[in-house]
Formats: C-alpha cells, structure tokens, sequence
C-alpha cells in the first residue's frame, strides 16, 4: 500500500513531566535512543541520553529523575563520562505524548529536551487534515504548544539518511568528542589546536584536518535531514 508521508516538527512545554526539571538546568540536554509501548501494563520502557558540561548539574538532576512527573522507575543509569550517562527507564503511558502520537498512527523519529522544552519530529503515513487537527488538539492537552510546523515530502525524497549515525574514524571520533568535551567549541575556548595536537602527537594541521573531516560528515546527516524537512519542499 502506498500512501503519503507528512514531517510535524513539534515543540511543547509538557506540564507535569520530568522534561520541565531540565528548565532549572539550562546546562541539560536529552536525546531519545529508543522507546516502547506496553500498552496493557500502562508504561513504555524509554532510553535517553543526558549531557552537560556542567558534571554537578548533571548529578543533580540524574538524582532527581525518579521522582518527577510520569516517571515510573528509573531503571538503570550507565555513566560514560562526567558529562554524558545512558538513562533507561519506565514512564507512565497516560502522560506520554508519544502514546498521543501513536494513537494518531505517527511515529517518533527523534526526540530532543532543553530548557523545559520537547522538541519532536514525527511521521504521518497516510495523513489527512482531521488527523492532522487532532494531533494538534491533544498535543494541546498536554500543554503549551510553541511550535506545529507540517510539511509534505515528496515520494522523490528519503525519508531516512540512510545511516542517521555519521561514519567517523577512530581517530577522528577521539578527537572530537575531546574537543567537544574541553571546551574546543566554546566561546572563548577552554582548548585550541595546539593543546588537541599535542594531546594525540600529531601536527596542527592534521589535527585541524581530523576535526573538520569529523564535523563535515556529522553536518553532512544532520543539514541533509533538516533540508529535507523544510518548508521549500511544498513549493
């Protein structure tokens, strides 16, 4: 069966749930890896990550994750590093918008909170105006919404990039989570060129080369996705 794809970009302040904690710490960022619904048992079992610069922020909030709103069980944190866990755990189905969104047959391809904020982006197979209307109003019920931007795909398009994960090297992976991680990309920066040569024993300006090989490829997933996504694919 063939059908017609819409791309909502969704944006909500979802009252009562954990994602208004991360407005007390602008430091927090999280990203959806997965999710799943039990619908008889009344949860989903959902996996984030959560970053920060900022390690105390981070504790802080990690500690407070089980007890804040449509959270049923944190069920296991696993630290990467000082600034970034793995968070699996059990949420309350009844406030879940993604249930809102599956009932409306959507599904959730990416996921991202800050600053009190969700920022969804989600597909409609089979869309009509009614459902569209819908979504929209229950979202509403959920919360203040900031943002319901629609836009059509045309069948030449892909829905996916085909590998949402850059393919890095090992050494180009390295070197960009430390420049990420120390301050590289901050303004002013905590590290520069030299200190990232000097830290894998390689010259300026291969480390240099390193860097932007690593965030082409990443810009390369991500602005393809995004440009796909705009609103000049309705003209």
């Amino acid at each position: 069966m063939k059908g017609n794809v819409v791309r909502l970009y969704v944006r909500l302040h979802h009252y009562n749930d954990w994602t208004e904690a991360t407005a007390d710490y602008p430091s927090i960022e999280t990203n959806m890896i997965y999710y799943y619904p039990f619908f008889d048992k009344g949860y989903s079992i959902e996996g984030i990550v959560v970053r920060s610069m900022k390690h105390d922020e981070l504790k802080t909030f990690l500690r407070r994750l089980p007890h804040l709103g449509n959270i049923v069980d944190v069920v296991h944190i696993n630290k990467i590093n000082n600034h970034l866990y793995e968070v699996l755990f059990l949420g309350d189905i009844r406030g879940m918008v993604k249930y809102a969104i599956l009932n409306e047959g959507g599904i959730v391809v990416s996921s991202k909170v800050k600053e009190g904020t969700k920022d969804f982006t989600v597909y409609l197979i089979n869309d009509n105006k009614e459902r569209i209307s819908s979504l929209y109003e229950k979202l509403n019920n959920y919360g203040k919404l900031l943002d319901f931007t629609v836009n059509k795909i045309p069948r030449s398009i892909p829905l996916f990039n085909h590998g949402t994960t850059p393919h890095l090297t090992n050494i180009e992976r390295r070197i960009l989570v430390y420049a990420y991680l120390n301050g590289y990309f901050d303004s002013p920066r905590n590290v520069n060129l030299s200190d990232i040569a000097m830290k894998f024993g390689v010259s300026k300006s291969t480390a240099n080369a390193h860097l932007r090989k690593a965030v082409k490829k990443i810009l390369n997933v991500y602005l393809v996705r995004d440009l796909v996504g705009s609103t000049d694919l309705e003209k």
